[in-house]
């Protein structure tokens, strides 16, 4: 299979990939637009059910590596400095004591943040819930005290419908979270949206729990050069 209909590599298949892991974080390395490091794309979910409303668990996943992200997310925040790692710290414990129903996880010198789309939409549609701005305008909060990141909202479906329909869905959502944000006070210099359907499953997509917790929208928050300027 491929695309959003591919599945979660077991999780068997870690062991054998830590060495590559380890060479990857210490050589495989690119720079974004922005400057920032990419040391591998993720995915954090696992939020359907009755994980929602009791703290829900997360989910790291790299994008093709399903299964392996926990371990390189481990490796390369060993790679982070001190003032990143601190920051991006406070930021997250912040995200998690106002929005007790997202998955926030740290990844290297990345932080995500995901809200399950039943918290954020009704189903098919992109326009916001009340409850789902009540926990946008939360997030904004604090990203408007730590600014000194760059935000990346993406949107994410199962694979229930047609590919092209989901994309389509996936950016409309998206967008929506992100004029939300701006709406709230973040600035529209720091933010960007990108819908990516259901190319990227952080479960499988045949049981309900699992199209659950593949529906929803993440936020990626990445440090500026004013703020990695600060660890050289």
């Amino acid at each position: 299979m491929s695309g959003g209909r591919r599945n979660a590599r077991p999780a068997a298949r870690v062991l054998s990939g830590v060495l590559a892991i380890a060479l990857l974080a210490a050589g495989g390395c690119a720079t974004n637009p922005d400057g920032t490091t990419e040391y591998k794309r993720t995915a954090i979910g696992a939020l359907g059910g009755a994980a929602v409303g009791a703290g829900a668990g997360a989910l790291i996943a790299g994008r093709g590596h399903r299964g392996t992200g926990a371990l390189i997310g481990g490796i390369a925040g060993a790679a982070v400095g001190g003032a990143v790692g601190n920051y991006m710290d406070r930021q997250a414990a912040e995200m998690k004591r106002k929005l007790p129903d997202a998955a926030v996880e740290r990844q290297g010198d990345k932080l995500y943040v995901a809200l399950p789309s039943g918290i954020l939409f009704d189903v098919d549609k992109a326009d916001v819930r009340p409850a789902g701005k009540e926990s946008i305008g939360k997030a904004a909060e604090v990203l408007v005290k730590y600014p000194d990141t760059y935000v990346t909202v993406e949107g994410h479906t199962d694979s229930t419908g047609s590919a092209d329909h989901n994309q389509r869905l996936s950016e409309r959502r998206a967008g929506s979270v992100r004029e939300l944000l701006v709406r709230d006070g973040v600035p529209s210099s720091r933010l960007s949206a990108k819908g990516y359907g259901e190319s990227d499953p952080v479960a499988e997509n045949s049981t309900p729990e699992g199209r659950q917790s593949n529906r929803r929208v993440q936020l990626e928050i990445r440090p500026n050069e004013k703020l990695k300027a600060q660890d050289q």
